[in-house]
């Protein structure tokens, strides 16, 4: 059984840390990019440093969850590792490929729709029993199955860096435009309440 009993053995631990999550940061974002003729500008990627950091929060939760078990340092390291993992989510969809700057840098400058087309959506209507709190207590299918046509477009979206001028695109993508009309279920409140609830 592996333990991290002594000083030496954790800090062998997190060197090995560190170094891994060098190595990650440094090739998941050209990996995770879409940018090819991406040619940065500047020395220090600010998404590879929150991945860096983020990847030291995980480990460190991994490995106290495994050998140290401080149920503070968990809950610190879990809201750390959830606050990173939005930043980092943040920076890549805000992110300029050339400055690599992310706050108020991304401007929309033009979109495109490459192609217009239907997609079928089955779907089975459910009745739906709510205990007092708004959990689920129990569901009832209605009736069968159905399919619905859906309309879809391929789109493209052009950006350009309001700090450098760089211009890019997204690439194309799907959009459902009739998502926000799917049928919903139908819900009943009760006044039961939920035993799992303490």
């Amino acid at each position: 059984m592996i333990t991290l009993d002594s000083i030496l053995e954790n800090i062998i631990a997190e060197i090995i840390i560190i170094i891994v999550s060098l190595m990650v940061s440094v090739f998941l974002p050209k990996l995770i990019r879409k940018y090819e003729d991406e040619k940065a500008i500047v020395k220090y990627d600010p998404l590879s440093i929150a991945i860096f950091i983020e990847l030291i929060s995980i480990f460190n939760l991994i490995l106290n969850l495994s050998f140290w078990n401080k149920s503070e340092l968990t809950v610190f390291l879990t809201l750390v590792s959830i606050v990173l993992g939005y930043l980092i989510y943040y920076i890549y969809d805000k992110q300029c490929p050339s400055c690599k700057k992310f706050i108020r840098a991304k401007k929309r400058i033009d979109d495109r729709i490459i192609k217009e087309f239907t997609r079928y959506w089955k779907y089975q209507p459910m009745k739906i029993w709510l205990y007092s709190n708004g959990n689920v207590w129990k569901k009832k299918p209605v009736g069968k199955e159905k399919t619905r046509t859906e309309n879809w477009i391929t789109k493209q979206e052009f950006y350009e860096c309001y700090f450098c001028g760089y211009k890019w695109d997204s690439g194309h993508f799907d959009v459902n435009l009739d998502e926000k009309t799917r049928p919903k279920q139908e819900e009943i409140q009760t006044d039961k309440n939920d035993p799992n609830q303490l």
